[in-house]
């Protein structure tokens, strides 16, 4: 693949189309593994990446890298509960499959779709391995009945547009 990054097409657009497939809770019969992928894969993932990327940063000196880890989170978080809040009430069609409010967007897929890109810019020989991650969580997500398919595309929607505008404008330059 001539950019790393079309990784991010083919996974998420494949745990796009199973979501819509199979939206219905445990369709595929795998709901335990989905509730543990996005509960404890979930905190391990983000957890473990960030800490590693702050890490590196802090071992290497680099500031830069620091901030633009933390911007891109930073700001994907912000967005993410300002939707929340602004569909949090009245919006039942915007409601969990349970029926409880907050489940738009997908703050689990945005979130990791933001980590997939940060851990692509910086190690892009194991972009399928970031973007199968993020798919895997979109997918989980659904399987376990903690969203619908189209709030995971909103979280696709919002990762990809954090990363895609502030993730490139702030993105560390190699030191000569």
């Amino acid at each position: 693949m001539k950019s790393p990054h079309q990784w991010a097409f083919l996974w998420l657009s494949l745990a796009i189309m199973l979501s819509f497939l199979f939206e219905k809770q445990n369709a595929l019969g795998l709901e335990p593994l989905a509730k543990i992928i996005g509960r404890e894969g979930n905190t391990a993932a983000l957890v473990l990446a960030l800490g590693y990327l702050f890490l590196l940063a802090w071992h290497n000196k680099d500031r830069a890298l620091a901030l633009w880890v933390t911007a891109v989170m930073l700001v994907e978080t912000v967005v993410f509960f300002a939707i929340q809040a602004l569909t949090w009430h009245g919006f039942h069609i915007l409601a969990r499959p349970s029926g409880g409010s907050g489940g738009f967007p997908s703050g689990h897929t945005a979130a990791h779709v933001c980590l997939a890109y940060l851990l692509t810019e910086r190690y892009p020989k194991l972009a399928p391995l970031w973007w199968f991650w993020a798919a895997l969580m979109a997918w989980s997500r659904v399987e376990a009945g903690a969203h619908w398919a189209y709030q995971i595309v909103a979280g696709v929607a919002l990762g990809a547009a954090v990363c895609l505008t502030l993730g490139r404008k702030l993105k560390p330059q190699p030191e000569a």
